[in-house]
């Protein structure tokens, strides 16, 4: 047991952080890989996406007159500009054969031979992807790092070292989040990906006009990035201290979705808003995850979909009063009242630790997977690699914790996060699965709810200060 604790203890030194970053890529690199491989692809919207790009590369530029097998387009502009990207690379080098195994005339895109060329594609954005996620989870681990030396305790460190590093570790095991990369093609993953370097040019490079550039391509890519949108306002009013330095960055949001969405707003203005930010679909019931466990007449109906709504709203107003509480306690009221100033009142420059920022966004975007109306399987890649951040962060302050409470905490959170992969494993959705996912859901919530909110600011003088 000695042997062991002193093992922990030499490996749990910064100077494992990066080799222990490098064993999960290369497990990854090679388990994604064997998966392509040795998994058979499952055709679900590829095909439609080829329509619809086609179509568009046709000429078409009414919305409504885009479509694919699955209905019409409901993406906003940059994912007809990525797939169109995409369908090049997928006809690149194609065989006369490949292309004529083509049978729905889509210039060889939707060949055998195509496809796979694609899915190598979307294993390397997978692995970018974990990239950006394993960078932001080590970013916070750093600052865990700087806390327990501030308050000298080794022992209560190590637990945290170790209890984190476990949490990076859980984000590389979901089945179906590699599926949905590699064997399904989803738009939800290059989406996600462009999301998660944002918050990376966000929390660890203090590059806000950039991170919110980037933040507005991935909403070009699929509107529900627009679930990150209530925590980056924030975010945005703490950072800028005042109301004009938000709308400059808001700005660089809007004439992104301007810029892109031109050749269709300057032609069909209408049809293009309508459909690429469809805010008033109806979902079929039989794709439903979250809510198979609710009759079909009240799973569709306008009142059910108030109520989550409202649900939504308030929720994220009670996280915002409890988020501007942390505030006034750790910053004073005065401080806080500056995010609503028309224009800066001093020049100082506020850093925003990086556990606060990323926590913010992540729940932020949780509060609307938790009142969503309905989650398709591919809706998973929104927010599983989320979970074992906003799990550990709900912890609370980690410096009186025992190795029994960590022991204990990590076990619970494993199996909350397990009850949701399990869920979105099921298929078709049963009503047991639904409840599974929707309690799990639940529990992360109170969690939330009940735990203080990280540390809002960097202090100057490099330390961390205490959370609320």
């Amino acid at each position: 047991m000695d042997f062991l604790r002193t093992i922990c203890h030499k490996l749990s030194h910064p100077a494992y952080d990066i080799p222990y970053l490098a064993l999960l890529l290369v497990a990854e690199a090679i388990l994604t890989t064997l998966i392509v491989l040795r998994v058979p692809y499952t055709e679900i919207d590829w095909v439609a996406y080829m329509q619809e790009v086609t179509t568009y590369q046709a000429g078409e530029r009414d919305y409504v007159n885009i479509r694919g097998d699955t209905g019409p387009l409901v993406y906003p502009a940059g994912f007809l500009y990525l797939y169109g990207w995409l369908k090049s690379v997928a006809v690149s080098g194609s065989s006369t054969l490949g292309q004529s195994a083509d049978s729905l005339v889509l210039d060889g895109s939707t060949s055998a031979e195509s496809i796979r060329r694609i899915q190598w594609v979307f294993c390397v954005l997978y692995l970018l992807n974990s990239v950006i996620v394993l960078s932001l989870y080590q970013s916070v681990l750093l600052r865990i790092r700087q806390y327990h030396d501030i308050n000298q305790r080794p022992s209560n460190k190590i637990i945290a070292v170790w209890s984190w590093r476990i949490a990076m570790g859980i984000t590389c095991l979901s089945k179906r989040l590699h599926s949905i990369f590699v064997l399904r093609l989803f738009n939800d993953a290059p989406a996600m990906m462009m999301l998660h370097l944002s918050m990376f040019l966000f929390a660890c490079c203090d590059a806000w006009s950039m991170g919110c550039l980037v933040f507005s391509l991935a909403v070009s890519i699929k509107m529900n990035i627009l679930l990150f949108a209530p925590g980056l306002l924030l975010l945005l009013l703490q950072k800028n201290q005042s109301i004009i330095g938000t709308i400059k960055h808001l700005s660089i949001c809007a004439l992104v979705q301007l810029i892109f969405g031109w050749p269709f707003i300057s032609t069909y203005p209408v049809s293009y808003i309508k459909k690429a930010f469809e805010f008033d679909r109806v979902f079929f019931y039989i794709w439903t995850v979250n809510w198979k466990f609710l009759p079909e007449e009240l799973f569709v109906s306008k009142t059910w979909a108030s109520l989550l709504l409202m649900c939504h709203l308030g929720t994220l107003v009670l996280l915002a009063m409890k988020w501007c509480s942390a505030s006034n306690k750790q910053r004073g009221p005065a401080k806080t009242r500056e995010w609503m100033c028309w224009s800066k009142s001093n020049r100082d420059n506020l850093n925003l630790s990086p556990e606060y920022i990323i926590y913010t966004m992540f729940v932020s975007n949780y509060v609307g997977i938790a009142f969503a109306r309905t989650l398709h399987y591919q809706f998973y890649s929104w927010y599983y690699l989320s979970l074992p951040m906003m799990h550990w962060m709900t912890m609370g302050p980690t410096a009186t914790t025992s190795s029994l409470q960590a022991t204990i905490h990590v076990a619970v959170s494993v199996i909350a996060i397990f009850g949701i992969e399990v869920a979105f494993n099921v298929f078709p959705a049963t009503w047991l699965s639904s409840m599974v996912l929707q309690l799990s859901h639940a529990f992360l919530l109170i969690k939330i709810f009940l735990t203080p909110v990280p540390s809002i600011v960097v202090a100057d003088n490099g330390e961390q200060k205490k959370v609320s």
